[in-house]
């Protein structure tokens, strides 16, 4: 009898063991715990572990889209959040990635729209993007090779001002704020979901005012850079906002191996997009990722299994 049961639970034992090693587990990189990527990839892992069938995912925290690229290139992680310059940089080997291509990163889905938002006091005496030359001006640019400060050159470059312009300063979104909050910067460059919590803490001190990046220089940066794409941020969306605001935003995409096989990315971005109604419980700001916009910015191949998906769904042809 005693051998019986032992044999059983031995045989039970063995069972479950199986189970766990046909079992598919899969590492999301996200950015830091304070940030939406965080909470975005903690969404994703719930919808897959909940709707597809023998594969468990977990979110975990990291240094956001540059590490992201590269530990998927070296197949630490299994789907990673991504800014689309930075992706394109890596891709095509250049920036901060010039040492080398990483040509194995393949896109999945686009997410919603991050605008870089340029601002001054109400009072200062710099009206527009252009009037920054000649003033030399102390500049918030990001930190130094983010995406916010490699974005920030970017622009600055298409009105003719470069760093010999400018004082720069390589703060952080909230760094600049607390900035400009206590008068050290005089120009403050974030690239945020709108309306940024930061930038509606900082008008409860100081009236603040938005630099236009001009329609007509928004579509020739988009002709040149598509990962790039004019924005109009609504007037009042942040308190004593007067008037629309015309910037540029962009899409973080989700990126997989090339590797990745076409059924688990095809099931990844399904069970995204038919359970769409668990993300859009998180986080206002999910409400945002949409079919329809589901491959707008993306700046590298998108992967055949979500290729796949979206012709299914006339999304593309």
């Amino acid at each position: 009898m005693k051998r019986s049961i032992f044999l059983l639970l031995f045989l039970l034992a063995l069972m479950v063991s199986m189970a766990q090693a046909q079992e598919k587990r899969l590492v999301i990189g996200t950015a830091s715990t304070g940030g939406t990527w965080y909470l975005l990839g903690g969404g994703v892992s719930g919808i897959i572990n909940k709707h597809i069938k023998g594969v468990t995912s977990t979110a975990i925290p990291s240094g956001a889209s540059i590490e992201n690229i590269r530990a998927i290139s070296k197949q630490r992680q299994d789907l990673a959040l991504t800014m689309p310059d930075i992706a394109f940089y890596a891709f095509n080997g250049q920036e901060m990635f010039k040492d080398g291509k990483v040509e194995e990163i393949r896109g999945l889905f686009s997410t919603y729209p991050i605008d870089i938002q340029i601002y001054v006091e109400e009072k200062s005496p710099i009206k527009s993007i252009s009037d920054i030359k000649g003033k030399n001006p102390k500049v918030a640019v990001g930190p130094p090779g983010s995406g916010t400060e490699v974005m920030a050159r970017y622009v600055l470059k298409e009105y003719g001002i470069t760093y010999d312009d400018i004082q720069e300063q390589f703060l952080s979104h909230t760094e600049a704020t607390a900035a400009m909050k206590d008068g050290n910067i005089e120009v403050g460059i974030v690239t945020l979901g709108t309306p940024a919590p930061t930038l509606v803490e900082l008008t409860r001190y100081k009236k603040i005012r938005f630099l236009d990046i001009e329609p007509e220089v928004g579509e020739r940066i988009n002709k040149k850079f598509p990962a790039y794409f004019p924005r109009v941020i609504p007037t009042g969306t942040y308190p004593g906002m007067g008037k629309e605001h015309h910037t540029l935003g962009w899409m973080g995409f989700f990126i997989v191996h090339k590797d990745c096989t076409g059924d688990l990315a095809y099931e990844m971005v399904k069970a995204v997009f038919d359970h769409k109604a668990e993300l859009d419980a998180i986080h206002a700001m999910f409400k945002e990722i949409t079919l329809a916009n589901a491959t707008k910015g993306m700046s590298v191949p998108l992967h055949p299994g979500a290729i796949r998906f979206f012709k299914e769904r006339g999304v593309i042809k």
